[in-house]
């Protein structure tokens, strides 16, 4: 009797340990894979419901900025998982878009640093940037790209 219970109990605890082994064995998420769910970016895109006002709003920036000034359009609404960005500056024909996080920020979860790259004075590019419904994250424009700030 006590070696049925002995094998009983061996063969359950080797099928918990099969169980637990097989959960343990997920691949790990990719540090970009996660940073899609907190902000993502793309050039020259605008989301179908912002076709309008985004269009009207490229139209007037181009018209009344010089080269370098940047514009934002930001859409956020409280029944949406994500929020959007769209910014332009003209001469540029790409943009850097880094998100900086600083868990001590008493102010913002995050930051958003958007630089204009590759200069061309033709171009009337802009982007846009989707990120986590966060009224504490905080946009910086700047002239010049992190790397550089930071002197890499």
């Amino acid at each position: 009797m006590r070696a049925r219970w002995l094998t009983v109990g061996l063969c359950l605890g080797l099928c918990l340990t099969g169980c637990t082994a097989e959960g343990a064995k997920k691949p790990p998420v990719s540090l970009e894979s996660a940073m899609q769910h907190v902000y993502s970016y793309s050039l020259n895109e605008i989301e179908p419901e912002h076709v309008e006002e985004v269009t009207q709003w490229l139209a007037d920036a181009q018209a009344e900025g010089a080269d370098g000034q940047f514009f934002i359009k930001s859409f956020q609404d409280d029944t949406s998982e994500y929020a959007y960005t769209y910014a332009y500056a003209g001469g540029y024909a790409d943009y850097e878009v880094s998100f900086i996080y600083t868990p001590k920020d008493p102010v913002s979860t995050g930051k958003i640093h958007i630089a204009g790259t590759r200069k061309d004075s033709l171009a009337h590019h802009f982007v846009q940037i989707k990120t986590v419904n966060d009224l504490s994250i905080m946009y910086i424009v700047a002239d010049e790209r992190l790397e550089e700030l930071l002197g890499f």
